[in-house]
């Protein structure tokens, strides 16, 4: 039986191969490009066939290396689906990624009904913005609010959302009422910019297109880094901004903010459960993700 080359060098192989660059994945793996154009140099050496192509800022593989890299995913996912297995007969824990506004006003005043449900599953919540790293396993299961491609994973659709201006009953009764979209232009408007230039259309550019309002007007108002800023300063009689329905739920129950116009208008994205195809199944991920689309498509 032929010996296998050095874990390290497949495994320096695989990275490359999967992020398409030594420096990517050195910075993955903790170690110098050098060193990882090494070990795979040695694995090369090793098996007598060219894995890569070197370019200046880029590799591209061989077919043999196209060959190996499935095959070196394969082996990884069997891996960690393996050892997920083995998690299996101690008390199960989910680790979740979300964004903090998904997490802080959407997740986490649900997640004791989930505790209710599985008590033998425990609970780790993320919030951040960065990318999680499925593949990986620093994360089990991501919500995410995009545009659904995501490539290579399991992606299960939760809920859609939709967009409106809010402010708090105390600015309104200042500033007068609402009776449609132009009033808006006299008021203070509470700018996330955090969402200003992306597609998700949870923004005021959106909200204004679609309104037929001056565009020229439409960042006219006062900044702040994150969608949970700006709905903090509309509760604080700052302003008005405009609010994702999923993130303002508790906050129109109980009056801290009103809604402005009764018109909604459709994000371009929606929420989504994101998981790795070895591991959706997994008891656990499922129970989650399936009590997470009943919540969604509740009232």
């Amino acid at each position: 039986m032929r010996r296998l080359p050095p874990l390290e060098s497949l495994r320096a192989f695989e990275a490359v191969a999967r992020l398409g660059s030594f420096k990517r994945a050195a910075e993955e793996l903790a170690v110098t490009a050098s060193a990882v154009s090494h070990r795979v140099a040695d694995l090369e050496a090793d098996l007598g066939v060219a894995l890569l192509v070197r370019h200046v800022r880029r590799v591209e593989l061989t077919s043999e290396g196209e060959g190996l890299a499935a095959g070196m995913g394969r082996a990884l996912q069997e891996i960690r689906r393996t050892v997920a297995s083995a998690d299996r007969r101690g008390r199960p824990r989910l680790r979740v990624s979300a964004i903090p506004s998904h997490a802080m006003r959407w997740l986490a005043p649900r997640l004791q009904r989930f505790r209710a449900l599985h008590p033998e599953v425990d609970i780790d919540i993320i919030a951040d913005l960065a990318l999680a790293d499925l593949p990986q396993r620093a994360v089990d299961i991501a919500l995410r609010f995009g545009g659904g491609a995501y490539p290579n994973l399991r992606v299960e659709r939760l809920m859609a959302d939709a967009i409106f201006p809010v402010a708090s009953p105390d600015y309104v009764a200042r500033h007068g009422p609402v009776a449609g979209p132009a009033d808006i232009l006299r008021l203070a408007r509470l700018i996330d910019t955090t969402a200003r230039d992306d597609q998700s259309g949870a923004h005021w550019q959106h909200w204004f297109e679609t309104n037929g309002l001056p565009l020229d007007t439409v960042n006219d108002g006062m900044n702040l880094t994150g969608s949970l800023l700006a709905l903090e300063a509309a509760v604080n009689g700052l302003g008005v901004a405009i609010a994702r329905k999923t993130l303002v739920e508790e906050d129109l129950r109980t009056g801290r903010l009103l809604r402005l116009l009764d018109a909604e208008i459709p994000t371009n994205w929606n929420h989504y459960a994101v998981t790795l195809p070895t591991l959706a199944d997994w008891q656990p991920i499922r129970q989650f993700v399936d009590w997470l689309k009943a919540e969604a498509g509740g009232p």
